[in-house]
């Protein structure tokens, strides 16, 4: 069994780093790196000298936590005055020539401006390395027909994904979300792709959209795999079997990336119990406890907020970047055999409301819709009247029904699940339903469906 699970590892030697072996080559990776950002980055030499930190004295992970984190608000900031100051829109703190950066990406971007990440040869040849560890972890074949269905244009996990296949040999069909779900479906039911890869939200879409025009179904056309990706619904078991079940009993594998770390760096195995970790080379994780703020080491059981450094980056590197995810990871072997300690996302901390006290992730609330089996789909929408994230209760909201339920049946399926969310999370809703195809969704610019409703100017 052992030889079987080695067998489907691209990359032994590193995917199995552990111990002694692996805090020896972080500390070195580390100490190179911030020395190296430190003489390149102006933005990084006055943010060390602000800290009282100085990379040649570097010597421990402990030293490594009295170094200043990075956040989303500072990266744009940084990509502000390097766009004025600089002419390029990468930020001061990149750390190569210009002329070497041969791809540019961009994240959705919450406040309507996009962040963007310059990727070099190096840093290509990376990324495509670990999404080459993904693919070969999961099944896939060089040679097997893949359709990318996620948005690519500038998205981080658009063109880089297709350049993951393309350089791991997988027979690409880039048909992009932009052309619609139908569309999209369409493409699928011609080309017969062994994989789909998309986000799980746009997944179930095209599932729906097919079984309404009635002239096909997803579930006959032999995918064997779907990868899914951006949204936590590739890690909940009903979702999971929704998708399985719509595509024919294909297996479903959850990926994410961290920050900054040349993405993918976790993905799920046929257990669905957590993301493995799959390039300790090339990221190092961190988790802090949101409650007092103290660093816990990775062993065992454990939850807290990931912050990101990714040890190879040659453009603009992100050192110790707070990516906003609530994550609980685990430790303990896997039943799958393969190797690297597991994680799965309870939520994202920009996200998080307060409710009578009460820190409540959108995601807490979804995991309960979708638990309304044959009653609710798990699509939900929160209504926020102000910007604040403290709410007074009850919470509105709203959920789409399986199918169209009678008013009746629909009272009686809102009152169990207000009881249901009173009950786990200690908090009043107000929920208002909608039969399945009627609740009014909105899709991000990465085609992530959004979960919350802005109701003020």
């Amino acid at each position: 069994r052992r030889s079987a699970i080695m067998a489907s590892l691209w990359n032994e030697e590193a995917e199995c780093l552990s111990g002694d072996a692996l805090d020896a080559l972080h500390l070195a990776k580390l100490k190179k790196m911030l020395v190296r950002v430190n003489e390149m980055s102006p933005h990084y030499r006055e943010k060390f000298e602000r800290a009282g930190v100085n990379p040649y004295e570097f010597s421990s992970f402990e030293h490594y936590r009295r170094y200043p984190t990075f956040d989303k608000y500072e990266e744009r900031e940084s990509q502000a005055r390097s766009k004025a100051e600089l002419g390029h829109p990468l930020g001061r703190h990149i750390t190569c020539d210009i002329g070497d950066v041969n791809r540019m990406s961009a994240s959705s971007g919450t406040s309507g401006t996009p962040s963007f990440q310059g990727h070099t040869k190096n840093d290509r040849r990376i990324q495509n390395e670990n999404f080459a560890r993904m693919f070969k972890r999961i099944g896939v074949e060089p040679g097997d027909r893949v359709l990318f269905a996620g948005v690519m244009s500038m998205w981080v996990a658009g063109l880089p994904s297709v350049d993951g296949l393309l350089d791991y040999g997988a027979n690409v069909i880039p048909v992009g979300a932009l052309v619609g779900s139908m569309k999209v479906a369409e493409m699928a039911a011609l080309t017969r792709p062994q994989v789909v890869m998309s986000t799980p939200s746009f997944l179930r879409h095209m599932v729906k959209s097919a079984r309404q025009e009635e002239t096909f179904d997803l579930a006959d056309i032999g995918v064997e795999k779907l990868i899914v990706y951006g949204e936590p619904g590739g890690s909940v078991p009903e979702i999971i079997d929704e998708l399985s079940q719509g595509y024919g009993g294909a297996a479903v594998y959850d990926a994410m990336g961290g920050t900054s770390c040349m993405n993918p760096i976790f993905v799920s195995c046929e257990a669905h119990d957590g993301m493995h970790f799959i390039a300790p080379d090339h990221a190092y994780v961190e988790i802090r406890d949101l409650q007092s703020g103290e660093y816990l080491p990775i062993e065992g059981e454990l939850e807290g907020e990931a912050i990101y450094t990714g040890l190879d980056r040659e453009c603009g590197p992100l050192i110790r970047f707070c990516d906003g995810d609530k994550v609980r990871i685990t430790t303990d072997a896997c039943s799958c055999g393969r190797p690297g300690w597991r994680m799965k996302v309870i939520g994202r901390t920009d996200d998080m409301l307060l409710v009578k006290g009460v820190n409540v992730f959108p995601s807490a609330i979804q995991d309960i819709a979708v638990h309304q089996q044959n009653a609710l789909t798990g699509n939900i929408r929160i209504l926020k009247f102000a910007e604040s994230p403290t709410i007074e209760p009850p919470l509105q909201l709203w959920a789409e029904c399986v199918g169209a339920p009678s008013d009746a049946d629909k009272a009686t399926i809102k009152a169990k699940f207000e009881e249901e969310i009173q009950r786990a999370l200690r908090f009043k809703v107000e929920a208002t339903l909608f039969s399945e195809g009627k609740m009014e969704m909105e899709f991000g610019a990465t085609n992530k469906a959004k979960t919350f409703k802005k109701m003020y100017e």
